[in-house]
């Protein structure tokens, strides 16, 4: 498996970098399977990406200084 080409412009990828609970979204998308992320996929389709989407489509929420997954 090759890194994302996007990793490096992906909004996501310094939070991921910063809050060590997200390093596994880290590890799963943008070092592996990053052809299954929907932000990558969304770039590819020219659709704009929210900064707060998740690889998975999912949407994180600051709430009391702290990131959390909205569902």
């Amino acid at each position: 498996m090759s890194n994302c080409p996007q990793m490096h412009r992906c909004a996501m990828y310094p939070i991921f970098k910063l809050a060590g609970t997200l390093r596994t979204w880290q590890i799963r998308y943008c070092t592996n399977n990053y052809r299954e992320c929907q932000r990558f996929i969304r770039t590819l389709e020219g659709r704009p990406v929210p900064p707060e989407m998740m690889p998975n489509g999912e949407l994180l929420k600051r709430s009391s200084g702290q990131l959390r997954v909205v569902k």
